[in-house]
């Protein structure tokens, strides 16, 4: 993991200098850019860095020889159920393979249903495994969606072990969502801060529950969260945007480390590297003939190695306890300094609860987000 660390630490140096000289971001984004582009490469070359099905394999194999060994012989084992959003392609079918593996009832949440259908089939063909993974339709993108997802849920699983926040968009032109969010910030952000706030009921009296949280490097080439983006459509940047719901998912994710403490839900969140995924189908030159082979053989990494940390997260007993960080490439890694801030935590909450009190089309959405709010204090 020589390298890992390698590009950990140039980045991380990276960043400190860019906050301490207040450069210009263009500056912070070709730095980081370059380092990505330095690991996607080499990693090739370095055994430690390609057996991927190795790393996979073992966080497998310790998951359930710990689970076996923290339960007792005569005690009846627990269902254990994980929902991993965006499962139908990428990194979230591959974490949803492993979690399958692991001995999860793994849910595919997925917003096209003919998509997740198809990753369902390939999942139980390539695995061999019947009834484990079971395909429910969830639009981070509505409210409505949300609540019936939720519902659903509860009625048919009594518990929740493990929230796998993957799903997302990347560099779109502006949309908005059902509810009249822009598009990325509504999707990215604010649709899992509703999903989670929603689950935690469940989640805390499942005995332990573990949340990671899909965020990126992408979020320290923006200062902070600039919420005029996020409200004014001539302020929108479709790459700055897409930079602010990751910074916000950082903050989101440390500001519920923090406020879930001792209930036994943990929370991390961690940069999966630039992966071949089609998170990326909006980027101009992603469309240029040749490019886009070129670019998913030798510039970025394919899913199964862009899994690996979010396999890390979700089944290793290193994560036992541990809560609020933040890791790329399996190692703790440099966070943006915003998302430890009490203050911008408590701010970004605030006005994310207004704009769900001002767009939402259901007023029992609020009610049980409040309600689960409530079982937490």
């Amino acid at each position: 993991m020589w390298l890992g660390a390698l590009v950990d630490n140039a980045e991380g140096l990276a960043l400190k200098i860019h906050r301490t000289l207040w450069l210009p971001n263009l500056m912070i984004v070709f730095a980081l850019g370059f380092w990505e582009t330095m690991y996607c490469i080499l990693h090739r070359f370095s055994s430690s860095e390609t057996d991927v099905d190795g790393k996979i394999n073992q966080y497998i194999r310790e998951h359930r020889q710990h689970y076996e060994e923290t339960t007792q012989a005569n005690e009846k084992r627990e269902k254990r159920v994980a929902i991993v959003t965006g499962a139908n392609g990428g990194i979230g079918m591959e974490t949803a393979k492993a979690l399958g593996r692991a001995g999860y009832t793994t849910i595919l949440a997925c917003r096209n249903s003919k998509r997740g259908q198809r990753a369902l089939s390939s999942l139980e063909e390539s695995t061999g495994l019947q009834d484990v993974f079971h395909l429910m339709e969830l639009d981070l993108a509505s409210f409505i969606s949300i609540e019936t997802f939720a519902n659903e849920f509860e009625k048919t699983y009594g518990n929740l072990h493990l929230l796998v926040c993957n799903a997302g968009m990347a560099f779109n032109h502006y949309d908005t969502t059902y509810d009249g969010l822009e598009s990325q910030f509504g999707t990215n952000f604010v649709g899992h801060y509703v999903l989670v706030n929603r689950l935690l009921r469940t989640m805390k009296r499942s005995g332990g529950a573990r949340i990671t949280v899909a965020a990126s490097i992408a979020a320290s080439m923006v200062r902070e969260i600039d919420y005029s983006r996020v409200t004014d459509v001539w302020r929108f940047d479709r790459f700055a945007n897409y930079a602010t719901s990751k910074l916000a998912l950082l903050v989101f994710s440390s500001a519920l480390a923090r406020r879930l403490e001792g209930t036994g839900i943990t929370v991390n969140a961690f940069h999966p590297g630039v992966v071949a995924t089609s998170l990326y189908r909006n980027v101009l030159f992603t469309m240029l003939p040749g490019i886009d082979g070129l670019l998913r053989r030798w510039l970025w990494l394919d899913e199964k190695v862009g899994s690996v940390t979010s396999v890390y997260l979700a089944l290793s007993s290193d994560l036992e306890g541990k809560s609020g960080g933040y890791y790329a490439r399996e190692l703790p890694a440099i966070a943006h300094p915003d998302a430890f801030d009490v203050a911008v935590q408590e701010r970004l909450c605030q006005f994310t609860d207004i704009l769900i009190a001002t767009n939402t089309h259901s007023p029992t959405l609020l009610e049980s987000i409040n309600s689960s709010v409530a079982t937490d204090d």
